[in-house]
């Protein structure tokens, strides 16, 4: 498991709301079990899938669109 400490809040909702419009959100939690806590985010890879740490980076990158 990977934690991911945010910068805010508004980032998980910003992540949320990428994940409705963007098809590599989507893709990044069908790959990904994710758990939101008050500022972290635990991913772990679904079954048949391994960690890609470019998987992360480009989540970041849409969920900046919806800051």
């Amino acid at each position: 498991m990977i934690k991911i400490t945010l910068p805010s809040s508004d980032a998980i909702k910003a992540i949320k709301d990428a994940k409705e419009d963007c098809l590599q959100p989507i893709g990044f939690f069908i790959k990904y079990k994710v758990t939101f806590n008050k500022l972290t985010m635990e991913i772990e890879p679904n079954a048949g899938f391994e960690y890609d740490p470019s998987d992360i980076f480009h989540l970041a990158w849409y969920a900046r669109e919806y800051k």
